[in-house]
């Protein structure tokens, strides 16, 4: 192989080794509002956070399914005299009800590589003190 073959051969690994790294999903860890709520009746859920996108039934647990999208300025990033358009993200966040208190709830971002756990706790805000 001769020398530029080998730069270009290295060049292109590393740039897919990069871009596969990008593309991971993001690990979603706990976050304070997401483990404040549970304990929490589902009444109270549903006085703070609101009415969910979907409420689903699955044997004794009841899930409900709530979205939120990043506000519109906060995709668009600044640079010098205009701005340039970022990724569209938000977050699903699903609550998990058991006689009538949350037990759980998951954060899934959107899209899954990029870090949307402000927009999921956000849905919360009102719920903790």
């Amino acid at each position: 192989m001769r020398p530029i073959n080998r730069t270009v051969a290295g060049a292109a690994l590393g740039g897919a080794i990069w871009l596969a790294a990008c593309a991971a999903p993001i690990e979603v860890g706990r976050y304070p509002n997401q483990q404040r709520m549970v304990g929490k009746p589902v009444s109270a859920v549903l006085a703070c956070a609101g009415a969910p996108k979907k409420t689903l039934q699955e044997g004794e647990m009841t899930l409900l399914r709530y979205y939120r999208e990043a506000p519109i300025l906060e995709e668009s990033q600044p640079t010098g005299k205009s701005s340039f358009a970022t990724i569209r993200h938000g977050c699903w966040a699903t609550v998990i009800v058991a006689d009538d208190r949350v037990i759980d709830v998951h954060y899934r971002f959107v899209p899954p590589g990029f870090d949307a756990s402000n927009d999921c706790e956000a849905i919360f805000d009102a719920c903790v003190p």
